[in-house]
């Protein structure tokens, strides 16, 4: 299943934002979405960026589980 991830490269939190179900994608955890866009503690600063991508789940979790990213949020 592929999954849109939005990643914070300098906390290595992230948070899964839509689903791939056949050829549509379903939103998810709309509901934390604010609270994990207000919660960067570095939101402030003018080159504030957040990662995003797509990938299915096998790669997710070889290119930032395995390469440290060290916090799950809503999976």
């Amino acid at each position: 299943m592929n999954r849109k991830y939005l990643v914070d490269t300098t906390t290595r939190e992230y948070l899964c934002v839509a689903l791939q179900k056949g050829q549509e994608w379903t939103p998810n955890n709309q509901d934390s979405l604010p609270e994990f866009m207000n919660s960067r503690s570095n939101k402030d600063n003018p080159d504030f960026e957040l990662v995003s991508g797509e990938y299915n789940d096998n790669s997710f979790f070889e290119k930032w589980i395995r390469n440290g990213t060290n916090f799950l949020f809503r999976y």
